[in-house]
């Protein structure tokens, strides 16, 4: 038995169709709303991972500014939507290398919900 286009099956439910069409409409909805709030975050992080390895390197060489360092990534951190404070950005010199830590938080904010994503990025350079 074949269907003609217009005809429904007989085995299916009035309204099921449309309830089932209703039902992936909104999960897809859904999907692109939460993609929309999280995926600017997440890259923002994958976009802070170059300068803070550029900013290890460049406090590994003798006489590296940290503070001039620590502006840039702060630059930086605006450019990509959101901000970082100066105690978030931490050098610590550990023998022969240069440890630059970057920690920071994003609050999102859903309906009835705010969820706070924590990022941390950390890189080393050995000391010229």
């Amino acid at each position: 038995m074949t269907m003609r286009s217009g005809q429904r099956r007989a085995m299916d439910p009035p309204g099921m169709t449309r309830l089932g069409m209703l039902v992936a409409l909104l999960v897809l909805v859904g999907g692109i709303y939460l993609g929309a709030k999280f995926i600017p975050p997440y890259w923002a992080y994958l976009s802070m991972l170059d300068p803070v390895k550029e900013a290890a390197m460049a406090a590994a060489v003798r006489g590296g500014d940290e503070e001039r360092i620590r502006t840039s990534l702060i630059v930086k951190a605006k450019q990509f939507g959101f901000e970082l404070a100066e105690e978030n950005v931490e050098f610590v010199r550990d023998g022969n290398f240069v440890v630059v830590r970057v920690a920071w938080e994003i609050p999102v904010d859903l309906p009835r919900y705010r969820h706070t994503l924590r990022f941390h990025v950390e890189s080393q350079a050995p000391t010229l």
